[in-house]
């Protein structure tokens, strides 16, 4: 079981990132797409759910039930999780 645990970590973490560069990608694209009455809207919805502190991933939860399956130590974010692996966010 503990290997199918890591590879589902593994995806979960893989559909997480493809998640983020899509929606990233999807600003730009909605504002030069359609319209500024449409495009306002949508934008200010995929940067409130992107960067607000009060609303809890389902995936960062999803990621932090196999994370103690597998015995790896839980992440507050996904985001600042991997800012500090890569070296970009410093540790507390």
């Amino acid at each position: 079981m503990r290997i199918i645990d890591e590879i589902l970590l593994f995806l979960i973490q893989l559909s997480h990132w493809i998640f983020l560069i899509l929606a990233g990608v999807s600003v730009p694209l909605v504002l030069i797409c359609e319209p500024f009455y449409i495009s306002f809207p949508i934008c200010a919805w995929i940067i409130h759910l992107g960067f607000s502190r009060t609303l809890d991933c389902p995936w960062t939860r999803l990621e932090n039930y196999y994370r103690s399956k597998t015995g790896r130590k839980e992440i507050g974010g996904f985001i600042s999780h991997n800012l500090r692996l890569i070296g970009l966010k410093k540790k507390k």
